[in-house]
């Protein structure tokens, strides 16, 4: 389940449908409850200062609930302060919607396109994922190409 704030109806309908290519893809059972908020520069640039050191506007934050844990998990591999309900808290994804309209032209694809990739990008650094060391960074890339397809989301 996805929590949205400042979306539009069409953007939560590419957001789900990149979430459930996301955890098809990892052989992931959905489970979680996730917020997901499309938000200025100025909002994106101060949650990036405090929480990262970086005063500047960026494309996407990710705040992952837990610590990485091997995939695929199940509801038994957290304990019951990690529930809401019936799901279990993935985290939180904010999105800046002005810098991912910059960026759709910037690589000459559209903005659903744009979105979805950092709405992808979001998801796979909650679900553990990093691109700090190389090797690392190869393997999101990889997840991340593969889910754009299954998703149809095509440069």
């Amino acid at each position: 389940m996805i929590r949205f704030s400042g979306t539009t109806f069409k953007e939560k309908m590419l957001i789900e449908r990149v979430a459930k290519a996301t955890f098809r893809h990892l052989g992931q059972e959905d489970f979680f409850v996730t917020e997901v908020c499309v938000i200025s520069p100025e909002d994106i640039r101060n949650l990036n200062r405090i929480e990262r050191k970086v005063d500047a506007v960026t494309d996407v934050l990710s705040f992952p609930a837990f610590e990485p844990k091997p995939l695929p998990v199940t509801t038994a591999d957290f304990c019951d302060s990690d529930f809401e309900g019936s799901r279990v808290i993935l985290g939180s994804i904010m999105i800046c919607r002005e810098r991912a309209e910059e960026q759709a032209k910037d690589y000459g694809h559209s903005y659903e396109r744009e979105l979805g990739f950092l709405a992808c990008h979001g998801f796979l650094h909650l679900l553990g994922f990093d691109h700090i060391e190389e090797q690392d960074e190869e393997v999101m890339l990889a997840h991340q190409r593969a889910i754009m397809d299954a998703a149809h989301l095509h440069r």
